[in-house]
């Protein structure tokens, strides 16, 4: 068998190619050829394709005859990366200094242990310090309270994974502050008490000019009502914050008054160059670094003490391990094959740690696609990902180029988009060639609905988002009712599709859930993940039951119990608790206030159960009230049962991982400390309902949760949504190449001109995660982002155009994501006046306004010389949601 160490096999997989069909027969190919199934390492993205990777590899040599290979497959390292490296850590556990027992903090107690961790760090002194910084960019403008832990977290998170070391952060600490500080000017030496002094008197002089003037319209009297406000809450705090001195020079004033305000504005444009203003930056974000740096070094003796390792220090623990003479010797001995699914959503730190074992493999593949790379919200980087496929190179046959999930016009329809939006990859690693027949489908496989709003004349009615979601709803319900086809996975014959074949697609969880309440009041299910478990009123039947047990004085359980489960009208049950009030207002409340509502049979029935519970565990609790309250009937008898039911059990699933939280960290489970737990899911928003996934739901999910996933039936969602290009918040910056001089040949034979070259963004693939920083800026406006020579001069510069580029090509990525789930159907809904701002800026290279199937355009996308979209329809709505009379009109 040949010997390719160092070298990489790189197989691009578009999606829906058969990618899980070539890594069975490459596995296949090389263990016939002697490769010994314990000496394979392969990892993939989910715990699931890893088993079904295994299982077609097994079933294959089965067919094959292959026997004593298929039983031996079991000894093979496939998994995810996580899984893999803890075996590699308990068998090397003397080389990494750790215990062959090696136990992986868990996501939910790594979060735990963490805030344990800061809190040692975050003196009063300290908090109040950056708290007051907060106040003073704006940043508790909208809320009491800025979370400004959360932007320490997702620091750390970073940082890690990156493997950034603390002189890094210190170094991105002082080159966030510098790099930010360049569109800021030389400051103004000016103190505190000059500027605001000055500031209330040009505020006094504007005022009284605006007053005294013959201007009397509205915009004026407001702004003179704006300014007086300014001034007070200057008089009462002696200062006002950046935000509002930006608010003045945006100041609308009437035409013919504008002189009396200009000095005042110039003057409020200069604080950008004031040295506090600065200091508050540069305060922000070195406390946050320096939070950031000792939260991460106090985390670490946090576990080094107890002896805990998170998913993060595995990583580094192999990666160090493979450096390791020893470890080296004996894995270039027995690894043959090292195989890598999905590489294009590894973080940096996976990444190294793929490249260091390609080097001593024998045999090294690799199988992604760059076109689906959407996490870099959790650290993946795209930009390594191209680097390594430049250095490597992908040869031909290692280009899967056909399809085989989509009918041949949404393959086609995929082909024009992406060739134009991916550009700078090659166009065979884009277009594919549809595999699947489409004589068994007659309706179009691509669908353009356009809703136009039947305002009765009134034009001052204009369509809305809500409007919108209730339309696609409505449509959605039509088309089923009409029956339409699909031919689902697998099998040879079509059927009628129901609602579990369906997808609607959002761009946030919020989106979805509005979708979700559109499907509901158009009379359809919907299967969603979505939190707000809490909320629900079975949850908190449930939780006022388990409450009162812990504290028969609790009055609000009573209260919610006799409401959600006697159905006592409120307004009776404030009245019985008054009137008992009233009653023993001379008694110790402590001695008689439990007796409230003992009357009736259904709390009594929970208070005589009390005495069952005392030696139960939170889920012996939970089960003993399901089954002797008959809660799950109460709860059935309010309607949509299968969610209720299935939220039920999600409870209960939740108490069991309670209790496991609590053996696993070495504390005591109780029954408080159960419903302490739950309200702190549900303040972190991960209380998540029950998804409600089966046939008769349509399912409703981001774009980021559909990958890897299929539907017969897909419809893109807010197409209209805005590019995220703000500049402000984390960035991880690659050092750039000193610039170099070229000679450029002259065409009169004369000396060469010495041309300046700019120099570009390093990366060594001998030290990927080398030659790099993280930027941190913070927004000292709070959430103004336009109108300010600040902001404007940040909108206009290359930090920017960086950022605008990351971002549309990461929405780019996106798309291609969402548009390659369909199988038989894809739907692009669109409305009157509205703007399909994603796709425009796909297909028109970052133009948001250059019209794609904006109000009503029938199609732009061609393959081949055809015309790709030929079933368009144009619905007609009322405004409450309705079909008009005019139900729709069909343009074919």
């Amino acid at each position: 068998m040949a010997d390719n160490r160092g070298k990489i096999k790189l197989i691009s997989a578009g999606a829906g190619s058969g990618k899980t069909y070539r890594l069975t027969e490459e596995m296949v190919n090389l263990l016939k050829e002697g490769t010994r199934a314990s000496d394979i390492i392969a990892t993939t993205f989910t715990a699931k394709a890893a088993a079904e990777l295994a299982e077609r590899v097994r079933t294959k040599l089965l067919q094959e005859g292959l026997t004593e290979q298929a039983n031996d497959l079991s000894n093979a390292l496939i998994g995810t990366v996580h899984g893999l490296g803890v075996k590699l850590l308990r068998r090397f556990a003397f080389e990494a200094g750790v215990s062959p027992q090696v136990a992986i903090i868990a996501d939910e107690d790594s979060q735990v242990f963490f805030n344990q961790s800061l809190a040692q760090i975050l003196t009063f002194e300290r908090v109040e310090r950056i708290n007051n910084l907060c106040d003073k960019l704006g940043l508790t403008k909208n809320a009491v309270t800025y979370d400004w832990r959360r932007d320490i977290r997702n620091l750390v998170d970073v940082a890690r994974a990156n493997a950034f070391s603390r002189e890094i952060l210190e170094k991105s600490k002082v080159r966030s502050f510098e790099t930010f500080q360049v569109f800021l000017g030389n400051t103004i030496d000016i103190e505190t008490k000059t500027y605001n002094e000055s500031l209330l008197e040009l505020l006094n002089a504007t005022i009284e000019n605006l007053e005294n003037s013959p201007d009397e319209t509205k915009v004026t009297k407001d702004g003179i009502g704006e300014l007086k406000t300014m001034r007070n809450e200057l008089r009462i705090r002696g200062t006002l914050n950046w935000h509002q001195w930006v608010k003045i020079i945006k100041i609308k004033i009437g035409a013919k008054s504008k002189s009396h305000v200009e000095p005042l504005i110039e003057f409020c444009g200069q604080h950008t160059q004031f040295i506090d203003f600065q200091e508050d930056i540069k305060g922000f974000i070195y406390n946050i670094f320096e939070i950031t740096t000792e939260a991460i070094s106090e985390y670490d003796n946090f576990k080094k003490q107890r002896g805990l390792i998170d998913y993060t220090d595995m990583e580094v623990l192999v990666r160090q391990l493979i450096e390791d003479p020893s470890v080296k010797t004996v894995l270039s001995d027995e690894l043959d094959l090292l195989l890598v699914d999905e590489f294009q959503d590894t973080s940096p730190i996976q990444l190294d740690l793929f490249l260091k074992l390609s080097k001593i493999a024998k045999h090294s593949i690799w199988v992604g696609d760059p076109k689906q790379s959407i996490y870099g919200f959790r650290g993946a980087e795209p930009r390594l990902m191209h680097a390594i496929i430049e250095h490597v190179g992908i040869k031909e046959q290692d280009i899967l180029k056909d399809s085989w999930r989509s009918r041949p016009d949404i393959v086609h329809a995929t082909n024009a988009l992406f060739k134009k939006a991916f550009s700078e990859l090659p166009v065979e690693q884009i277009a594919l060639n549809p595999q699947r027949k489409d004589h068994t489908l007659q309706i179009n496989a691509l669908q353009h609905w356009h809703f136009q709003l039947d305002n009765g004349g009134d034009k001052k009615i204009k369509p809305t988002q809500t409007w919108f979601e209730n339309c696609v709803a409505q449509t959605i319900k039509t088309t089923l009712e009409r029956g339409i086809l699909i031919l689902p996975k697998g099998e040879k014959e079509v059927r009628k599709a129901v609602p579990g074949d369906i997808a609607v697609l959002c761009r946030t969880n919020l989106q979805a859930n509005n979708m979700a309440e559109a499907l509901h009041k158009a009379g359809l299910k919907a299967a969603i993940s979505r939190t707000g478990l809490l909320q629900t009123a079975e949850a908190q039947l449930i939780m006022a039951v388990l409450r009162y047990i812990l504290n028969r004085h609790d009055s609000l359980a009573i209260s919610e119990i006799l409401l959600l489960a006697e159905k006592i009208d409120l307004s009776k049950i404030i009245e019985n608790r008054l009137a008992f009030l009233g009653q023993n207002d001379d008694k110790n409340e402590y001695e008689y206030d439990w007796k409230w509502a003992h009357d009736n049979a259904f709390i009594k029935k929970i208070s005589d159960l009390r005495k069952d519970t005392i030696e139960l565990s939170a889920n012996e609790i939970l089960n003993l009230i399901l089954e002797e309250l008959d809660l799950r009937r109460i709860i059935a008898s309010w309607g949509n049962t299968v969610q209720r039911l299935e939220n039920v059990d999600v409870i209960r699933k939740f108490s069991l991982e309670y209790e496991n939280t609590c053996n696993r960290l070495h504390s005591a489970a109780s029954l408080g400390g159960f419903l302490l737990w739950l309200a702190s899911l549900g303040e972190n928003e991960k209380d998540k309902q029950s998804s409600g996934e089966n046939a008769d739901a349509v399912n409703v999910l981001t774009y980021h949760r559909s990958k890897g996933l299929e539907y017969p039936i897909v419809v893109m969602g807010n197409l209209e949504q805005g590019l995220r290009n703000d500049v402000f918040g984390i960035a991880i910056q690659s050092e750039i190449s000193p610039d170099v001089f070229v000679d450029i040949e002259n065409a009169d034979g004369g000396e060469p001109t010495k041309m300046r070259q700019k120099g570009v963004p390093k990366i060594d693939l001998t030290d990927i995660l080398g030659n790099r920083w993280l930027r941190f800026w913070v927004n000292p406006y709070a959430d103004q982002l336009r109108g300010t020579a600040l902001i404007d001069s940040l909108d206009s510069s290359e930090e920017k155009l960086a950022v605008t580029l990351s971002a549309l090509s990461e929405e780019v990525r996106l798309l291609y994501v969402g548009i390659t789930r369909a199988r038989d159907y894809l739907v692009f809904p669109t409305y009157q006046g509205g703007v399909t701002k994603w796709l425009n800026r796909a297909w028109h290279e970052g133009k948001e306004d250059n019209p794609t199937l904006d109000d009503g355009i029938e199609t732009v996308f061609q393959w081949n010389n055809v015309d790709l979209i030929k079933d368009f329809e144009e619905f007609w709505f009322a405004k409450e949601f309705g079909y008009s009379e005019n139900t729709h009109i069909e343009k074919a």
